[in-house]
């Protein structure tokens, strides 16, 4: 399938000249990643390019080459195609969403397992470990792959295997990160200018959180639920997942984080055979088995009840092996 896909991807790129690529609100780095090494792939073959996002790109990944190209504000224009990268559903664009009736032709390349196969060409393999393990197929099938495209890919694909410590790492990831090395690019640099973020503030604040740590079905789950959620730049979610994983017992996390009085956004995560994508999908959600996220039209308290009342489905009484 996937090298059936390429081929036909090639085709598309190969008879059109306009291009915009776009990917998932709430940027992080196999969004920026895969966008923005198809960019540099496109632009090699003297393509016209534009990048829309919903969002302005964080600080954390202004070290990414072409990043001062992305736009916010998209004109009415026609373009031939349209590139959604990393979405699982074409509304995961925010507003990008209604540029993509301006395209001829809409291309959905995605790794999540919940895709809505929302294009007119879609390329969903949820065995990749990201978006931008997908672009760097892409690329070596074209022949294209240089210093800056190898940079995008590499920090794509270490964001989203989490430093290659997610259950989404396998053999052909470490090969291609191996690949990709051979470009210099520098790994302690990338991990850096990602994770290094945080002010005194931010770890008070983490602190203060992890404090009020819950569980249940004898330690197999375990939650936080945050009344006064900060919002930043940069996302504190995973700095709290991976002290979180830290516990041995748990099997599936949840952190709850109040929007507004009404609102509640829902993030899991999974170490066990729990598939936390039926869970999200559920509550109108996605992701992956292993990671995934909903928000919810209801109140912090209501929220926590209802979401981890049906998690105990998965877990009690059930043999889940990490």
């Amino acid at each position: 399938m996937r090298k059936t896909k390429i081929n036909k991807i090639i085709a598309i790129i190969k008879n059109n000249n306009t291009f915009l690529i776009t990917a998932h609100m709430n940027l992080e780095g196999d969004a920026l990643g895969s966008e923005l090494s198809l960019y540099l792939l496109l632009k090699k073959l003297n393509k016209r390019v534009t990048i829309y996002n919903h969002d302005l790109t964080p600080d954390a990944y202004k070290f990414l080459p072409k990043h001062k190209l992305i736009k916010n504000n998209p004109k009415k224009n026609k373009v031939d195609v349209a590139f959604v990268l990393d979405c699982s559903d074409s509304s995961r664009a925010g507003r990008i969403e209604n540029k993509l009736s301006d395209a001829n032709i809409v291309v959905n390349i995605d790794h999540h397992i919940s895709n809505t196969f929302f294009g007119d060409l879609n390329w969903v393999e949820p065995e990749m470990s990201s978006a931008s393990e997908m672009i760097y197929h892409l690329a070596k099938k074209i022949k294209i792959i240089n210093k800056n495209i190898a940079l995008c890919l590499y920090t794509g694909i270490f964001t989203d295997t989490g430093g290659f410590t997610y259950a989404n790492t396998n053999s052909n990831t470490h090969k291609i990160i191996a690949e990709l090395m051979t470009f210099d690019v520098k790994p302690h640099l990338i991990d850096k200018e990602i994770y290094s973020l945080c002010v005194p503030d931010d770890i008070r604040f983490i602190s203060r959180s992890i404090q009020k740590l819950k569980f249940v079905s004898n330690q197999k789950i375990c939650w936080l639920a945050i009344s006064r959620w900060q919002e930043k730049e940069y996302d504190l979610t995973e700095i709290i997942f991976s002290i979180m994983r830290l516990l041995k017992t748990p099997d599936v996390f949840v952190v709850f984080k109040k929007i507004n009085k009404n609102r509640t956004r829902i993030n899991f995560r999974s170490c066990s055979q729990v598939d936390v994508n039926k869970i999200a999908k559920f509550f109108g959600g996605g992701g992956h088995k292993k990671a995934s996220g909903t928000t919810l039209d209801e109140n912090l308290k209501e929220s926590e009840k209802k979401v981890i009342s049906f998690i105990k489905r998965f877990t009690d009484g059930k043999n889940t092996k990490r």
